[in-house]
C-alpha cells in the first residue's frame, strides 16, 4: 500500500543505499523520472550527484554532504540538469531511514522543481527580463499579482491552466475575471498571503478550469507571486487508491476464506473477517484486541510459536498445515499462510487460513481408492495377459511402461524384457518414421489411430502388426493394442490379387468395346473397305487402287478389293516377299515406283500394267498394333510426283484401313473372349468363396453347397433363367462381409457379447461396401445384403418384413439354415435331415417365407 502511495506521489522520490560506499540509487518513482527526464533503469546504481553535471562547486552540496555524514535531515536547493541538458532548481529534502538497532540503512530524498520560485526571486533582484524568459520554459504555472490582485505577469503554463491566453489575462483582475473562484481555497490563500505577508499553500478543485490545482503563494513588497501546478492526475490516482483501499476492505470482509490482521509487536488481532467468525465461532468484537493465545485459536501452541519464529526470521509462511480450535473446542484442519505487511506504518501480519478438513478426508479416501486401484490393476493385468493381442502402455519418453504376456508370442520377448525399453527399437527401421508420426498425432490430441508396421521378432523374422493407439486427456501414457496380422494380410493379399486379375480382364474387355465403338462404323468389313477404297481413289486422284490382306496361315497377300481395274484381279494372290506388294509388307515400309517401266515386275504384273496403262505405283503396309495386316496400293496411268499433303492423306486413309481390318479381326475374337471373361468372373468369385472358407474352417464347403441348392430352389420358384447367374454369385459371396469382422470375434469359441453381436451383424453392410463398387456384381447384392432378414421383420440389417425381402434372399435363408444344421460343427454333430426339416417347418411364418419353405420341402422330396 505504501509503495502505491509513493508511486502515485507528484513529488520526485529516490531511495539510496547508505550501506554502500557511493550510496547508489536503489529506487526512483515516476515523478522523479518526469522531473529529470531519466528512466529509473538508467539511474539505478548511480549517485545522485550525476544530476549536477559539471556544476558541482555549489555551497549547498557541502551542506548536503554534511547532513549525510551526520545522519541528519536537511533541505537544500541545488542547480541540477535534466537528461536533455536543461537547468532546473531542485529543492532536495534528505531524511535517513534507520533499522531497528538504529543503523542508517537508506536515505530517502524528496525532490521538487522550484525553478519558478528561484527565478521569481531573481525578478526581485532586477533580472526580470532574463528570468521571465526562463519562466516561460518551466512546466509549472507562475503568476504575478499586484496588491489588488490584478495580473501583472503570467507564464505560458499558468495561461494554459486557466484556458485563456496571456494577452487576455494580463492586466485583468483575478476576482472579476473568475468570480466563481472567490470562495476557493487557492484564492483565499492568495488573499491571506497578501494580508499577512506569509507564504501560503493551498490545494483545491477550480471548477472553471475543471482541474485540481496545487498553489504556493509568495507575498512581496511589490505584490504577490503564485506558483501553480496541475495535480488533477495525482488526485485521480489518490482517489483510485482510496477506492482500492475500500475495495480491499470489502474483499477482506466478503472473502469466503478466514483472514486475520495481527499487529506484529504485541500479536493482537486488529481485524478479522466474517469467514473467520463463521469458522471459529469467535465474534468479531470479542476477537479484536486479543491474541491468538488468549483466544486459544491454535490447537498446538508449539506449532504456533515455531511458525511465528519462521516469520520473525524474515521468511514467509506459505501453505502450512496446522490445527485450529473453534470457540466450542472442535479441531479444524487448516492450511495457513502468513504474510508480513506495513499498515499505517505498523508492521503487521495477514493470516489467511483455509479449512482443509474435507480435503484431508478426501485424501484419505483417495489413498484407500488407490490401494483398491492397485489391487484391481493387478487383476486387470492378469486378465490382459490372457488376450491373444499384445496390450501395452507407452510413456511420454517412448518406452514401454506395461506389457501383456502376448508379447512373448508375437515378438518373442517376455514383458520384463520389454518394459523400460524404447518401443521403436522393435520396429523395422524403414517403418520407424511413420510409427513415430502416428504416435505424435495421438499425443497431440487425435482421439485414436490405427496403423500397420513391421515389427522385429526376437528370432530375426519380421512380424506384420496392426496398432490401435489412444491417449486419455491428462494422461501422459499412450495405450496400444498390437495385433499380429501376418496371416490376415496374406489372405487379404490373395483377395487383392484376385481382384487385380478381375480388374485387368474387365479393363481389357472395356477397352476392346470402346475401340470397336470409336473406330468401326460397320461390322461388314467389305463395306468398310469399299468405303476406304472409294475415298482413296477420290481423295488421292488414283486411277487404280488395290487392298490386299495377309493370310497368316499361307503367308499370301490376297486381294480383298480393287478400284479402277478393267481386268479382274480379286482372285489373285501375292506371296509375302515377292512383287511390289510382298516387298512392302515384308520390309514394313512404303514403296514408291515413279515409273513402272523401270521396275522388275513379274510377267503377270507386267502384262497387267501394260493392259491397264498404269505407270506410277505407291504401296504401303497396313500395320495395326505392330502387326502387318496387308498392303494398300495406289496406281496412276501417268508418272506421278507425290506431294507431302498427298502422302499425309494416304497415311491417314491407310491407317483407317488398318484399323478397320484389325477391328474386324477383333470382332471375330470378341465372342470367344466374352465367354472367357464370364468364366473368369465366375472363377474369381469361386476363388473368393474358397478364400472365405479357408478363413472360417467351420464353414468349409458351405458356400459351394448352399450355392448349388439355392440355384435349384430359385429355378423351382420361377426365377428367370437370366437372373440365375446373379443368384449363383450372390450365394457364393453371401458371407464376403465377414472379411471385415476381426478374427477374435469371428473365431471366438464361446458366446459373443452384446458388443460383439453388434459388430457381427454389420457383415451385410460390409458386403455391400465391398461389392457395390464392382458393377457386374451389383445385381447379386440381394443375398449378401438381406439373407439375415426374417419373414416377421425381426431380422437385420434393415428389419424388412414379408415380401419386402427380395425373393432370392428369402430362398437363400432357408437353404443357409438347412445346410448349417446338417453340417458338423466343432461344438455339435450334424442334425439328421428329418430333424433339420422339422426345424425349418417350425420357423415357417416367423423366420422363413411359408411359400419358400413348401417349395424347399418339395425340392428335397424330389
Amino acid at each position: 500500500m505504501l509503495r502505491q502511495v509513493v508511486e502515485a506521489s507528484v513529488v520526485g522520490t529516490v531511495i539510496t543505499d547508505a550501506l554502500q560506499v557511493d550510496q547508489p540509487i536503489v529506487y526512483a518513482n515516476p515523478a522523479f523520472e518526469t522531473l529529470t527526464g531519466y528512466a529509473a533503469s538508467e539511474i539505478l546504481g548511480q549517485n545522485c550527484r550525476f544530476l549536477q553535471a559539471h556544476d558541482r562547486d555549489q555551497p549547498e552540496v557541502c551542506r548536503l554532504k554534511d547532513a549525510v555524514n551526520r545522519g541528519a535531515t536537511t533541505t537544500v536547493t541545488l542547480r541540477n540538469y535534466r537528461k536533455d541538458g536543461t537547468l532546473f532548481h531542485n529543492e532536495v529534502t534528505l531524511s535517513p531511514i534507520r533499522a531497528a538497532d538504529g543503523t542508517i540503512t537508506h536515505f530517502v530524498e524528496y525532490q521538487n522543481d522550484v525553478t519558478a520560485r528561484e527565478e521569481a526571486s531573481l525578478q526581485d533582484t532586477g533580472h526580470r527580463g532574463p528570468f521571465t524568459s526562463v519562466l516561460d520554459r518551466v512546466t509549472d504555472g507562475f503568476t504575478s499579482f499586484d496588491h489588488d490582485l490584478n495580473v501583472i505577469y503570467l507564464n505560458t503554463a499558468a495561461a494554459s491552466i486557466s484556458g485563456k491566453s496571456r494577452k487576455e489575462l494580463t492586466g485583468q483582475n483575478l476576482i472579476t475575471t473568475f468570480p466563481d473562484l472567490a470562495e476557493s481555497a487557492v484564492v483565499q490563500a492568495i488573499q491571506r498571503g497578501g494580508e499577512t505577508g506569509a507564504v501560503q499553500h493551498a490545494v483545491s478543485h477550480l471548477s472553471p478550469f475543471g482541474k485540481w490545482i496545487d498553489a504556493t503563494i509568495y507575498p512581496s513588497v511589490d505584490g504577490i507571486s503564485v506558483f501553480t501546478r496541475d495535480v488533477t492526475d495525482q488526485y485521480a490516482a489518490l482517489e483510485a487508491l482510496r477506492i482500492s483501499n475500500e475495495r480491499f476492505s470489502k474483499v477482506f470482509q466478503a472473502s469466503p476464506i478466514p483472514m486475520v490482521i495481527t499487529r506484529l509487536t504485541d500479536q493482537r488481532y486488529l481485524d478479522v473477517n466474517e469467514a473467520f467468525v463463521q469458522a471459529t465461532g469467535h465474534p468479531r468484537d470479542e476477537a479484536i484486541g486479543y491474541t491468538s493465545r488468549e483466544l486459544n485459536v491454535w490447537a498446538d501452541t508449539e506449532v504456533r510459536d515455531q511458525t511465528l519464529s519462521v516469520l520473525a526470521a524474515g521468511e514467509r509462511v506459505h501453505d502450512r498445515e496446522v490445527r485450529f480450535l473453534t470457540r466450542g473446542g472442535k479441531e479444524l484442519d487448516m492450511l495457513v499462510s502468513l504474510v508480513p505487511v506495513q499498515l499505517e506504518d505498523e508492521p503487521c501480519i495477514v493470516t489467511i487460513a483455509r479449512d482443509i478438513s474435507g480435503e484431508r478426508q478426501a485424501r484419505q479416501i483417495l489413498q484407500e481408492s488407490e490401494r483398491r486401484y492397485r489391487h484391481l490393476a493387478g487383476d486387470l493385468q492378469r486378465t490382459l495377459d490372457l488376450s491373444v493381442d499384445l496390450i501395452t502402455s507407452i510413456g511420454a519418453d517412448g518406452r514401454f511402461v506395461t506389457v501383456s504376456a502376448a508379447s512373448e508370442r508375437i515378438l518373442g520377448y517376455t514383458p520384463d524384457e520389454l518394459i523400460g525399453r524404447p518401443h521403436l527399437n522393435f520396429v523395422h527401421p524403414d517403418d520407424r518414421t511413420v510409427t513415430l508420426s502416428k504416435a505424435q498425432s495421438v499425443i497431440a490430441g487425435q482421439v485414436a489411430t490405427t496403423f500397420q508396421n513391421r515389427s522385429l521378432h526376437r528370432s530375426g523374422t519380421i512380424v506384420l502388426t496392426e496398432w490401435t493407439a489412444v491417449r486419455q486427456a491428462g494422461d501422459p501414457n499412450m495405450y496400444c493394442v498390437v495385433r499380429d496380422v501376418t496371416q490376415r494380410e496374406a489372405a487379404a493379399a490373395d483377395i487383392t490379387r484376385l481382384n487385380g486379375d478381375l480388374k485387368r480382364r474387365l479393363d481389357h474387355a472395356t477397352g476392346m468395346r470402346e475401340i470397336d465403338q470409336a473406330i468401326a462404323s460397320s461390322q461388314d468389313l467389305s463395306i468398310t473397305l469399299g468405303m476406304i477404297l472409294d475415298n482413296v481413289a477420290r481423295q488421292l486422284g488414283a486411277d487404280a487402287v488395290t487392298l490386299l490382306l495377309l493370310n497368316p496361315h499361307t503367308l499370301n497377300l490376297e486381294y480383298a478389293g480393287t478400284r479402277g481395274f478393267i481386268t479382274p484381279v480379286q482372285r489373285s494372290s501375292v506371296r509375302l516377299g515377292s512383287g511390289l506388294a510382298g516387298g512392302a509388307a515384308l520390309n514394313r515400309q512404303a514403296l514408291s515406283v515413279p515409273d513402272l517401266r523401270t521396275a522388275p515386275l513379274s510377267p503377270f504384273w507386267q502384262d497387267l500394267m501394260d493392259r491397264e496403262g498404269l505407270r506410277a505405283y505407291y504401296g504401303a503396309p497396313l500395320i495395326a498394333k505392330g502387326k502387318v495386316l496387308g498392303v494398300i496400293e495406289v496406281l496412276h496411268r501417268n508418272v506421278f510426283d507425290h506431294s507431302t499433303a498427298w502422302l499425309e492423306t494416304f497415311d491417314t486413309l491407310a491407317a483407317q484401313a488398318a484399323i478397320a481390318v484389325d477391328n474386324a479381326q477383333l470382332f471375330r475374337e470378341l465372342e470367344s473372349r466374352n465367354l472367357e471373361l464370364r468364366l473368369a468372373y465366375d472363377e474369381t468369385i469361386d476363388g473368393w468363396a474358397r478364400a472365405l472358407d479357408l478363413r472360417d474352417k467351420e464353414t468349409e464347403g458351405h458356400s459351394r453347397r448352399v450355392t448349388e441348392m439355392t440355384v435349384r430352389l430359385c429355378q423351382r420358384l420361377g426365377v428367370a433363367s437370366e437372373l440365375l447367374v446373379d443368384v449363383r454369385r450372390g450365394a457364393l459371396l453371401h458371407d464376403i462381409g465377414k472379411m471385415g469382422i476381426p478374427d477374435a470375434v469371428l473365431h471366438k469359441p464361446g458366446k459373443l457379447t452384446d458388443e460383439e453381436w453388434v459388430l457381427m451383424r454389420r457383415h451385410p453392410e460390409y458386403a455391400v461396401n465391398l461389392l457395390s463398387p464392382i458393377r457386374f456384381l451389383r445385381p447379386a447384392l440381394d443375398i449378401p445384403q438381406y439373407h439375415h432378414e426374417r419373414w416377421d421383420g425381426s431380422g437385420y440389417p434393415m428389419g424388412l418384413k414379408g415380401e419386402a425381402i427380395p425373393l432370392v434372399a428369402r430362398a437363400f435363408a432357408v437353404v443357409d439354415v438347412y445346410d448349417a444344421l446338417t453340417s458338423d460343427r466343432p461344438y455339435r454333430a450334424a442334425w439328421t435331415r428329418e430333424r433339420a426339416l422339422e426345424h425349418i417347418l417350425s420357423e415357417s411364418g416367423t423366420h422363413f417365407d411359408p411359400g419358400v419353405v413348401r417349395a424347399f420341402v418339395t425340392l428335397l422330396s424330389d
